[in-house]
């Protein structure tokens, strides 16, 4: 299973916000992105942690994204494999190059393959 492309899918369809996997050099004026930031591989249960960031041109629109991404978690729960799946936390993380707004979503998996 491609971890990535399976959460960018599911959050594209559930928030209808384009989703990358790269930060686009031409970025649009909001987007999420989607990065596995790790987990494990071992045994019959895998972890995998996944960043989602939520971009905008405004503080408060980023943080209205990250609630539409925390909603649309619990649905990668549709997927054949993962069989949990949660926001564990989400916070302002700015974008260090530009200073623009940006949230970060932890998502937390537990994919049986």
């Amino acid at each position: 299973m491609d971890v990535e492309r399976t959460v960018a899918k599911r959050l594209m369809d559930a928030t209808g916000i384009k989703v990358f996997l790269e930060v686009p050099r031409d970025a649009p004026g909001e987007f999420i992105s989607v990065e596995l930031t790790g987990g494990n591989g071992l045994g019959f249960g895998a972890q995998a942690f996944v960043a989602v960031y939520s971009w905008a041109p405004t503080r408060r629109r980023a943080a209205e994204m990250a609630g539409l991404v925390e909603l649309a978690v619990p649905m990668l729960l549709g997927e054949e494999n993962i069989f949990d799946a949660f926001p564990d936390g989400t916070y302002r993380l700015p974008d260090p190059a530009t200073g623009g707004a940006r949230y970060r979503t932890n998502v937390n998996l537990t994919i049986f393959e």
